[in-house]
C-alpha cells in the first residue's frame, strides 16, 4: 500500500493551499526539488539558490524559460559577506563546512573527499527577504550539507514573527561535516521559536545508526490554522495574529 503520508512532497502540498505561495529551494544544486515543487505548486514563486558553478549552471538550464523560478548563484547562511565552499568528489555533498574524517564510515570512500575550495558570495535570510521586500515564505527547503542551522539563524527576524510557514530540511545525524549542529540543538531553536515537529521523513541508518532524517517543521501559527482547518473541514483560515508576538533565539 503507497502511503502518501510518507512523501514530504505531498504532505507539503497537503499543507501550503495557498494558490501562488513563495517557495526557497536552498541548496537546489541542479533543480531536482524545484522541478518537483513546480509540479505541486503551478502558481508559486520560487527562489533557487545554489552557489556551485557547475550546479548553477545546471539549474538554470533545468528551470529554463520557467518566469516564476528565480535563481541565484549566492550561498545562504548566518552572515552576509563571503565564504569557502569545499568542493568534494561528489558535488551533491558540496558544503561550507569541512568533510569529517569520520565521514566515510557512515557514508562510503571518497564522496566526501575536498577536492579544493572556491569563495562563494554569503547573504541570510533576513536580509534578502528585506532587499526583495519578501514578507512571507511558505516552504523554506534547506540541504546544505551540514549547514542547515546556520541558515536558519540568518533568518531570526523571518522565524521570531512566523513569518515562515513549513521548513522542510535535511538533517544528519552522523559525523559527517565538522562544525555541524546536533538535533539537540535545533530542537531548542526550534523550540525557542515556537515550531514543531509535523513530520519526519525518508530515514537513513548506516550499521544500525540512524545517520539523516528529512523533517518537516511548521511554525505554531500555521499549526494552529491547520488544525482549525482539519477540524472544521472548512477553507483556509486568512486570520492570524499579529507579528512579533513571540521571541525567537537563534545563534
Amino acid at each position: 500500500m503507497n502511503d502518501q503520508s510518507l512523501d514530504p512532497f505531498l504532505t507539503m502540498r497537503r499543507l501550503v493551499t495557498q494558490p501562488n505561495p513563495v517557495l526557497f529551494d536552498v541548496g537546489a544544486n541542479i533543480g531536482q526539488t524545484a522541478l518537483h515543487f513546480r509540479s505541486l505548486f503551478p502558481d508559486a514563486a520560487i527562489h533557487c539558490f545554489e552557489p556551485f558553478p557547475e550546479s548553477y549552471g545546471a539549474l538554470c538550464s533545468s528551470l529554463g524559460s520557467d518566469a516564476r523560478a528565480a535563481t541565484y548563484m549566492i550561498a545562504l547562511s548566518d552572515t552576509p559577506g563571503f565564504s569557502r565552499l569545499k568542493v568534494n568528489r561528489s558535488r551533491a555533498t558540496n558544503s561550507l563546512l569541512p568533510s569529517d574524517h569520520r565521514a566515510s564510515h557512515y557514508w562510503g570512500d571518497d564522496l566526501l573527499d575536498t577536492d579544493g575550495e572556491i569563495t562563494v558570495p554569503t547573504q541570510t535570510v533576513d536580509a534578502f527577504c528585506k532587499e526583495q521586500s519578501i514578507e512571507h515564505i511558505h516552504v523554506l527547503k534547506l540541504d546544505v550539507q551540514g549547514a542547515e542551522y546556520a541558515v536558519l539563524s540568518g533568518a531570526h527576524q523571518m522565524l521570531s514573527h512566523q513569518a515562515i510557514d513549513l521548513i522542510y530540511m535535511e538533517m544528519i545525524t552522523a559525523p559527517t561535516y565538522v562544525g555541524q549542529r546536533r538535533l539537540h540543538e535545533y530542537l531548542a531553536l526550534f523550540d525557542s521559536c515556537q515550531y514543531e515537529f509535523f513530520g519526519v521523513y525518508n530515514l537513513v541508518h548506516c550499521k544500525g545508526r540512524l545517520i539523516q532524517t528529512d523533517n518537516v517543521m511548521v511554525s505554531a501559527r500555521f499549526l494552529n490554522d491547520y488544525e482549525g482547518l482539519e477540524a472544521s473541514g472548512g477553507g483556509v483560515s486568512t486570520t492570524r495574529p499579529g507579528a512579533g508576538w513571540m521571541t525567537c533565539t537563534a545563534g
